[in-house]
């Protein structure tokens, strides 16, 4: 990922602008380094067996990220601009909405390549120094950096006979996605799986009653945003406790994805999506 600004956003409004190549007097924020955009200590998280027990499945993990940056004042004193007044700009930026939350938006050539969220927990000034620098510390929950605007596979992208190809040639790190479609026929189970025969894994919904004609289906695995659930004539009937326990959650990895989908023919695709997820810069 090439990545030439870094900018600061609290609730969808840019505070804070970083050129990570500039040394124009025009830039008030000259970033000398960065710390904590790659991917330190990746720990694989052991989650099940396949279906037959011979192989281990393993969910890779990053501890909450910390991103430090070490940043050069650049004040605009033609416009008698201060010191003061440009650490100031920062430190309002810590908590200006009720949530304290930041976005910090990783950009390419003025594009959003990327972006994850946290909250600033350090701002280390170094008053005596002959260099005007500051240090700001921000700490994400969630480490992985993840895509603005999703990809998104209309109804005619996705196959009406299995298998279901998924392609995410942008991601590093693997993710959840997001589906919905409409059933044609009433069946009994809906379930989704890798192979149409001795597949591996397996997530299979099991309602109270049939799926019905028109039901509109909602599933989501993307990261802390879990949800499966029908839509029958405008009423929401939530499915996450129908889920068969030995399920596993389907995701995409990066390049290339199957997915085999039982009852193929009983549905119509309407939509598939998905955020691209990178483990670092």
């Amino acid at each position: 990922m090439r990545i030439t600004d870094i900018s600061i956003l609290a609730n969808e409004t840019q505070a804070i602008e970083f050129d990570l190549h500039a040394t124009s007097t025009k830039s008030r924020y000259i970033v000398r380094s960065v710390v904590g955009i790659d991917a330190d200590e990746i720990i694989p998280k052991f989650y099940g067996f396949s279906k037959d027990g011979t192989k281990k499945f393993y969910d890779f993990k990053l501890k909450p990220r910390e991103i430090v940056m070490r940043i050069v004042m650049n004040p605009r004193f033609n416009l008698n601009e201060t010191y003061s007044e440009v650490r100031d700009t920062i430190y309002r930026a810590i908590s200006s909405t009720r949530t304290g939350e930041l976005e910090l938006q990783f950009k390419s050539g003025g594009s959003t390549v990327a972006r994850i969220f946290g909250y600033m927990t350090k701002l280390e000034v170094a008053h005596f120094s002959n260099v005007p620098e500051l240090q700001i510390t921000i700490a994400c929950n969630d480490p992985i950096l993840r895509g603005v605007t999703p990809v998104l596979y209309e109804a005619s992208d996705l196959s009406d006979t299995n298998p279901v190809s998924v392609a995410d040639n942008v991601s590093t790190a693997p993710h959840g996605f997001s589906m919905s479609l409409t059933f044609t026929a009433s069946i009994a189970t809906f379930t989704i799986q890798d192979k149409s025969t001795s597949p591996e894994w397996e997530f299979k919904i099991i309602p109270s009653s049939n799926f019905l004609v028109g039901d509109v289906l909602y599933f989501s695995s993307e990261f802390n945003r879990r949800e499966l659930y029908i839509n029958r004539s405008s009423t929401i009937i939530q499915l996450l406790d129908k889920i068969d326990p030995n399920s596993v959650w389907p995701t995409i990895f990066p390049v290339f994805n199957e997915f085999h989908f039982v009852n193929i023919a009983s549905f119509d695709w309407n939509w598939l999506k998905f955020y691209a997820a990178h483990w670092g810069v």
